[in-house]
């Protein structure tokens, strides 16, 4: 009887976790701007949780809504994986100059989360 609680415990945990994820990614709907300076090409990005870009994948790991003194801002926690390297950090959307993210041909701005 003890097994079957357990187990039926188990089933409820994985039921509820997985029904988290689903409805977390639909409210985390992320909008990224890409300037290309290759080729000076702007690619306007939708995505909800992961989003393959050329050799780049964007994953969002969560977003919210900032207050500081004055002002609103929005800011999502993206990890942003190239080949080898993986960056994970704060985009901004209106504070751009907090985006530490930098690329020899990407600029990356946080339009909407």
């Amino acid at each position: 009887m003890q097994y079957l609680w357990k187990k039926l415990l188990i089933i409820l945990f994985l039921i509820s976790i997985s029904s988290h994820k689903t409805f977390a990614t639909e409210s985390n709907a992320t909008t990224l701007l890409i300037l290309d300076k290759s080729s000076s090409s702007k690619y306007e990005l939708e995505f909800f949780d992961t989003y393959q870009f050329r050799n780049l994948t964007f994953e969002i790991v969560s977003c919210k809504n900032i207050q500081f003194d004055k002002y609103l801002d929005i800011a999502a926690l993206i990890r942003i994986s190239q080949n080898d390297n993986i960056f994970i950090g704060w985009f901004f959307k209106y504070t751009d100059e907090l985006n530490l993210y930098s690329n020899k041909i990407y600029e990356i701005s946080l339009i909407d989360c």
